[in-house]
């Protein structure tokens, strides 16, 4: 299970969009398309899940800070191209 801020290397799908956990952050990225359907709903109610768990989660903490310093993400040569 998904437990946000507390294992820096677990990460969840939802279809293309991925939510990678850290210590200090959770990273979400890719895409979702919430159609109009049963699956829509389902993927829906999960996303809602994991975004109550972050919040719920940050809520918690005694003495969150106003703001962290993060170092800017680098971008790396890819080398298949």
């Amino acid at each position: 299970m998904f437990k946000p801020f507390q294992n820096g290397t677990e990460s969840y799908a939802i279809h293309d969009l991925t939510l990678e956990n850290q210590q200090d952050c959770v990273s979400i990225y890719g895409n979702l398309q919430l159609t109009k359907d049963q699956a829509g709903l389902q993927a829906a109610k999960a996303l809602q899940a994991l975004l109550n768990d972050v919040v719920n989660t940050l809520e918690s903490e005694q003495n969150l800070p106003e703001k962290i310093d993060r170092p800017d993400a680098q971008e790396i040569e890819n080398p298949f191209l």
